[in-house]
């Protein structure tokens, strides 16, 4: 074995330097231990950061997108009901027109029947006279046309009595009789006949 293989013994200096320099390694170390957790830690916090932000970024967006969606629909609800209440109105305001012609022309026609009421009786008193008159005159054309048909009568059968003027009279106011009347009498002028031809013979 070599001199130099050998095992140096330790002394206290010698401690003393070895004690420095391990405690300067191990400071070093846990510097860098420390060093990189915080490297570490930074980059996870940073990483976490970004999730978080993202995480909430979307959450905000969905958010707004909702929002939008809502303020669209009650926009156009709004929109619909504006509408709505537009053509409601006109409908009254038409409504309204129609029913006040309406009684406008009602009112007329009740003006109208009041007039007539009061005029009533002054025309229809002209309107009775002419009846009247008219009656009259056809009264006249039928007495006419009577006196007429019993002067025809009394021509055509000279031997007619004074009973069959009489019921020639009961013809009615026109001189006309039914078919049974005639019937009636031209049977009863055959019998007085036929009994006068038996008192001749």
């Amino acid at each position: 074995m070599r001199k130099s293989d050998r095992p140096r013994k330790l002394t206290a200096k010698g401690m003393e330097n070895l004690s420095g320099n391990v405690g300067i390694v191990m400071q070093a170390l846990i510097r860098e231990v420390r060093d990189e957790t915080m490297k570490q830690m930074a980059k996870a916090q940073q990483e976490t950061v970004k999730e978080i932000t993202t995480s909430h970024e979307r959450i905000i967006e969905t958010l707004w997108n909702a929002w939008k969606k809502e303020q669209q629909a009650l926009k156009q609800m709004f929109e619909g009901q504006e509408k709505a209440i537009r053509q409601l109105q006109q409908d009254i305001q038409g409504i309204q027109a129609q029913a006040a012609q309406e009684r406008k022309l009602m009112q007329e026609q009740i003006d109208e029947l009041k007039r007539m009421q009061q005029h009533a009786p002054r025309d229809i008193e002209p309107l009775q006279v002419q009846a009247s008159e008219e009656i009259k005159r056809i009264h006249e054309k039928l007495d006419i046309m009577a006196q007429h048909a019993v002067a025809g009568s009394a021509r055509t059968n000279p031997r007619q009595s004074f009973a069959d003027i009489a019921r020639t009279d009961r013809r009615g106011p026109t001189g006309y009789r039914s078919r049974c009347e005639d019937k009636k009498e031209g049977r009863e002028m055959e019998m007085r006949s036929g009994g006068e031809r038996g008192q001749e013979r």
